[in-house]
């Protein structure tokens, strides 16, 4: 007999459980909560900017969970909070201070309004950002820390109340989202020279890379010593100059050269195309004069990348 009433009661108590696991589902399934959209755990939301415009648009995104349409609109008011990316630079770097993330400056970007709205019956809502990418640097990292200060109706995620819009430079020559390698064939003085050479977007018609054959690597000091920038006018004429005017190299660009006449092309050679730089300078690095006879190539889809 007191098995019969321990087995009823442990019938009973699963069964219990059981109903209340599945009324806290459904109330889970119908729960509205929404949330700012991000990447990953740090919260950061990288949007790759299309540089060619003198002025990009972006976007910072809300969402709203639940197995029901809202009944009512979401207003969300959003706030810039420096404390966001101080935490997210303490808990990533510690004190590598060289490696913290920079707040990006308004000079840079306009919100007319902190204001997000998902109307009801609709999952999304965004807030516009104006950018313009004058002055930034393509060696670091750029956020707008953003946090919701008030909102109207339902809940809010706690963990996912504020964001780290990042800005990813694009312009049709370079990207800052992966790694874009061109190769390399020419001459270096009397020296035939094949090699890669890593590229970067800085404005719109803007591109830089090391001089020559000097090779890239992550450091400030070298960047601002032995880089050049690579402008293309609106005729794909190139003009080369030096990425930083004081302290920088010293480039001359050479004319007249019917192999590498400063142009910037589109090939297509019937299976393959390609983006092509052929440019004709010379430079003067660690007191020494070099000649620079230089082809850069890149393969592109051109019915993808425009």
């Amino acid at each position: 007999m007191k098995k019969i009433n321990i087995l009823f009661m442990m019938f009973l108590v699963a069964g219990i459980n059981a109903c209340d696991k599945d009324e806290l589902y459904e109330r889970e399934q119908y729960k509205k909560v929404f949330a700012l959209l991000s990447d990953d755990g740090d919260n950061i939301f990288a949007e790759e900017i299309d540089l060619k415009p003198d002025e990009a648009t972006g976007w910072v995104v809300a969402s709203v969970g639940g197995s029901l349409p809202t009944e009512s609109a979401i207003g969300i008011t959003m706030v810039v909070d420096e404390d966001v990316l101080d935490r997210f630079n303490k808990r990533n770097f510690d004190v590598e201070y060289e490696k913290y993330a920079r707040l990006l400056s308004t000079d840079n970007y306009l919100i007319e309004k902190f204001d997000i709205t998902i109307p009801a019956g609709e999952r999304i809502g965004k807030m516009k950002i104006r950018l313009n990418a004058h002055g930034l640097s393509p060696d670091s990292t750029y956020f707008i820390p953003l946090r919701a200060d008030h909102f109207t109706a339902y809940e809010l995620k706690p963990s996912k109340s504020d964001v780290l819009y990042r800005v990813l430079l694009k312009n049709f020559y370079a990207t800052q989202k992966t790694t874009t390698n061109y190769n390399l064939r020419g001459k270096l003085d009397n020296a035939n020279l094949m090699s890669i050479k890593q590229v970067f977007p800085v404005s719109g018609n803007k591109v830089r890379c090391m001089a020559g054959n000097i090779s890239f690597e992550p450091n400030v000091a070298l960047i601002n010593a032995a880089s050049i920038v690579l402008e293309v006018d609106d005729d794909n004429k190139v003009y080369i100059t030096p990425w930083k005017t004081s302290d920088g190299i010293s480039v001359t660009q050479v004319e007249g050269d019917p192999d590498y006449p400063n142009i910037f092309k589109i090939e297509d050679t019937g299976y393959k195309t390609y983006k092509t730089f052929l440019l004709r300078y010379n430079y003067e690095y660690e007191g020494k004069t070099h000649e620079m006879w230089e082809e850069l190539r890149l393969e592109f889809d051109k019915n993808k990348d425009n």
